[in-house]
């Protein structure tokens, strides 16, 4: 009698930490559902283009100009072999 009763207070605990466990993941999974959502907002936000030329201005860029570039053309003769 005493065995039956030890093995069901013990199947109790083990039942009330299944539980604990189960209840521990689903806050970590809506956590990481929370961060998901963030991230992916962040994400969105930055390729905005005006997000973009902002975060270029703080940085000390600025738009190119004529000036800025050459343009070189190469005709297949001129490359060697």
């Amino acid at each position: 009698m005493t065995l039956f009763v030890i093995l069901y207070v013990w199947q109790n605990i083990e039942i009330v930490k299944i539980e604990m466990e189960c209840q521990s993941l689903s806050e970590r999974k809506k956590q990481l559902a929370d961060d998901n959502d963030r991230l992916r907002y962040d994400i969105e936000r930055y390729r905005r283009m005006d997000v973009v030329e902002a975060y270029a201005r703080k940085k000390g860029m600025r738009q190119m100009q004529i000036g800025d570039f050459d343009v070189m053309t190469v005709h297949e003769n001129d490359v060697r072999k």
